[in-house]
């Protein structure tokens, strides 16, 4: 009897320990994912469009991630070779953004932690909690968020590679140059020969 005693404590404790283990992850992490999610949403949609980001190696992808959080707050980037959130050198700054899906999300908690208390619920407290930091994190990254493409032009919809936007560029001069050859000036067309030279 007392060995099954011993065990039955030995699994509560590790049940308790395992919930309390997840439940500092939880509170440690919940703010700055809120917080990443909201801000990077919209650049990923872009990026995870685009072949070039694919291509890139891991530390590529990290100058990206870097970019997007520099870009973003300050209107500076760390990286210029790789994608800029912010190309008019200003921070995003988008009030309507802090009220978004995680800000959704969050409030569901603190209703269910309010709820929960009233009715002895399982883990209101700890719920309430999360749903804080969740809140907090999703309002900062919403208001640094790109803003919607309603009434103005986002800025996150850019290339996400200096490379890809050079070739652009040397695509529109090879073809404004291939209609230059092609221009005849009226003067200089002989009607006699049906020839541009005379």
């Amino acid at each position: 009897m007392a060995k099954k005693r011993r065990r039955r404590k030995n699994k509560t404790s590790k049940n308790k320990s395992i919930k309390s283990i997840a439940r500092t992850w939880a509170n440690r992490l919940a703010s700055p994912v809120a917080f990443w999610s909201q801000l990077s949403q919209k650049d990923y949609e872009v990026l995870n469009a685009s072949p070039q980001y694919h291509a890139l190696d891991y530390l590529g992808k990290l100058k990206v991630a870097s970019n997007i959080l520099t870009g973003s707050l300050t209107g500076k980037v760390l990286f210029s070779d790789q994608y800029n959130p912010s190309p008019n050198g200003s921070p995003r700054i988008n009030p309507a953004g802090v009220i978004n899906k995680w800000t959704a999300v969050g409030v569901g908690g603190l209703i269910y932690s309010v709820v929960g208390k009233q009715m002895k619920l399982p883990e209101s407290s700890s719920i309430g909690s999360i749903a804080k930091k969740v809140i907090f994190g999703s309002a900062v990254g919403g208001f640094f968020d790109p803003p919607s493409s309603q009434g103005r032009v986002s800025t996150y919809a850019v290339t996400p590679n200096v490379t890809v936007q050079n070739r652009a560029t040397t695509d529109r001069s090879y073809g404004v140059a291939r209609r230059n050859r092609s221009f005849v000036p009226l003067d200089s067309f002989d009607y006699s020969t049906g020839s541009a030279f005379r």
